[in-house]
C-alpha cells in the first residue's frame, strides 16, 4: 500500500541498502524528523531532520533572496515541530552561484536569521560551495522527550481530525506565483508550528504537517494507519480567506487548495474525543485557535463533501500526478482540473439516475 506512492516507492528503494540505527525509535515513514536515543539516557531523545529548497528555486517558486533564506530554515523546523521536538539549532549548506551579488547574499543571510529567531534557535554552522545555481540545505536538530513525542502512527477511528490553523495559502501562493508571474501574488511565509506541537504531546494520537499539501498528509497517515479520513461538510471554513478568494479569482476549486503539493506548513493531527477538552484549554492558554476538519473512519480512504455528495478521492492519483505530467505545472493544473470535471460529472450523473 506504501509503494503506490511512487515518492514512497523511491525513498524505500533508495534507503534499502542502508541498516537502520539500533538508537533509531522510529520507522521508515513514521515519524517528520528521525528519532535517536543518544545513549546517556532513555527519556530524551534527539529529533533530526534535513530538507533542501532547490526545485522551488529552480522553478520559480521561490525568487526573493529573504524568502529562500527564510524556507531554508522553516521546511526543516516544520518537521521537528511535528514530533513535538524542541529545537536545538541548524547547520545549513549554502551552494551559491560564483556570481552571487552582495546585496542578493546579506538579504538571504537575512532571511535565514530571520527564520531562527521566530524560531527561538540558532545557526550552529554550516559549509558554502559555489556552482552554476542556487541550492540551501538545512539540518536541524531538536530534543523531545522520549514518551511524549508526535508520530504519524497512532491514530483510530472515531478519533477527531485537528489543523493548527488555515490551509491551503501554499498552494494559493504557487498558482500565482508560477500562473500568474506578472500579477500581485499573496503574501508567502509560512511559521513553523512548533509551539503548537509541543502543546499537543500526550494529546494527539498521530501528527504530521501539511508541507506537501493537505491531502497528500491525509494520504500518508492513511497509509501508515491503515484507516480513512472523512472531512466534514463545513471544511471550506478551514481554508484561508486571502487564499480562498484567489482561488475564486483564478476560476480554481476550492478544494484543490488541499489537492496541490505545496503546502502551507501547518500541522495536521488527531485527538481522542476524550481528550479534545484537554486541547481546547491547552490552546486557550496559548490564544491559539485549532481548527476542527474531520475524523477518523474505519474504511482506508479520504473523503470530503463535493458538490452536494461525499466523494471518495484518489489521492493515490493526486499524489502520483506531479511526476506523471513531469512537473509541468500547466498540465498539472490542467489535470487537477479534470480529476475536479470528473467528480462533477458523477455527481450530475448520481442526479439523472434519481
Amino acid at each position: 500500500m506504501m509503494n503506490e506512492i511512487r515518492e514512497n516507492a523511491m525513498l524505500q528503494k533508495l534507503a534499502s541498502p542502508f541498516h537502520r540505527s539500533p538508537l533509531q525509535l522510529n520507522r521508515m515513514h513514521e515519524s517528520d524528523a528521525e528519532i535517536l536515543l543518544p545513549g546517556v539516557t532513555t527519556e530524551s531523545a534527539i529529533a533530526i531532520t534535513i530538507d533542501s529548497v532547490v526545485e522551488e528555486i529552480a522553478t520559480g517558486l521561490y525568487d526573493d533572496p529573504w524568502q529562500i533564506g527564510w524556507m531554508s530554515v522553516m521546511v526543516s523546523m516544520s518537521d521537528l515541530a511535528a514530533t513535538g521536538a524542541t529545537p536545538i539549532g541548524i547547520v545549513i549548506s549554502e551552494v551559491l552561484p560564483a556570481d552571487c551579488q552582495a546585496a542578493y547574499l546579506e538579504e538571504l543571510q537575512k532571511g535565514i536569521s530571520d527564520a531562527c529567531a521566530a524560531c527561538g534557535t540558532y545557526v550552529l554552522g554550516g559549509d558554502t560551495n559555489f556552482a552554476h545555481g542556487l541550492s540551501l540545505t538545512g539540518c536541524a536538530l531538536g530534543t523531545v522527550a522520549t514518551g511524549r513525542r508526535l508520530s504519524r502512527i497512532g491514530c483510530h477511528p472515531g478519533d477527531l481530525l485537528y489543523a493548527t490553523g488555515p490551509l491551503g495559502r501554499g498552494n494559493a501562493y504557487a498558482a500565482c506565483k508560477l500562473l500568474q508571474p506578472r500579477s500581485p501574488s499573496i503574501g508567502y511565509r509560512p511559521l513553523a508550528r512548533l509551539a503548537e506541537g509541543r502543546a499537543i504531546r500526550g494529546i494527539a494520537t498521530a501528527c504530521m504537517d501539511t508541507s506537501d499539501g493537505v491531502l497528500a498528509t491525509l494520504d500518508q497517515l492513511m497509509r501508515l494507519n491503515g484507516v480513512g479520513f472523512s472531512l466534514d461538510e463545513n471544511w471550506e471554513s478551514a481554508l484561508d480567506v486571502e487564499a480562498a478568494e484567489q482561488a475564486r479569482k483564478m476560476g480554481i476549486p476550492p478544494w484543490l487548495l488541499l489537492a496541490a503539493e505545496h503546502g502551507e506548513f501547518e500541522l495536521l493531527f488527531t485527538t481522542a474525543p476524550a481528550d479534545e477538552s484537554r486541547l481546547m484549554a491547552h490552546a486557550l492558554e496559548m490564544g491559539w485557535q485549532p481548527l476542527r476538519i474531520g475524523r477518523v473512519v474505519h474504511a482506508p480512504a479520504v473523503r470530503m463533501y463535493l458538490y452536494g455528495e461525499i466523494a471518495r478521492l484518489d489521492t493515490a492519483r493526486i499524489r502520483n500526478l506531479p511526476r506523471a505530467v513531469g512537473r509541468d505545472i500547466r498540465r498539472y493544473l490542467s489535470s487537477l482540473l479534470e480529476f475536479d470535471a470528473e467528480i462533477r460529472q458523477n455527481h450530475d450523473n448520481t442526479l439523472t439516475n434519481t
